[in-house]
């Protein structure tokens, strides 16, 4: 496997929270307010415009606001863009138990219980 696979491949085994569009988080940067279409422990994706300027190695920091009026700090760089979604690479990742909270708080929303 090349290096850039083996890469790829180590990013996907960490727990990942995609989010359905009523339910995602905001992320508060540079005076603007995106989407969280998904959280994990090494990054973030959000949804951009194309008009959205993104410097190669610029460090990305801001606030997300969860829908049960948490907030968390964060700062990473870009990794990559795709389409109109950006993904960050986070110095420091979302926490677990965050991560847990959320998808239990979504869980209970659509529950058939």
């Amino acid at each position: 496997m090349e290096k850039d696979e083996e890469q790829e491949e180590q990013h996907r085994n960490f727990f990942r929270l995609r989010y359905n569009e009523p339910e995602m988080p905001t992320f508060l940067w540079d005076g603007e307010s995106f989407r969280v279409s998904e959280i994990s422990e090494q990054g973030i994706r959000i949804e951009v415009k194309a008009d959205t300027q993104i410097v190669d190695g610029e460090v990305i920091a801001g606030v997300i606001q969860f829908d049960d009026g948490g907030e968390i700090e964060i700062q990473g760089k870009p990794l990559r863009r795709e389409e109109d979604e950006l993904v960050i690479k986070l110095h420091h990742g979302v926490e677990l138990r965050i991560m847990n909270k959320e998808q239990i708080r979504i869980r209970k929303k659509y529950s058939r219980d």
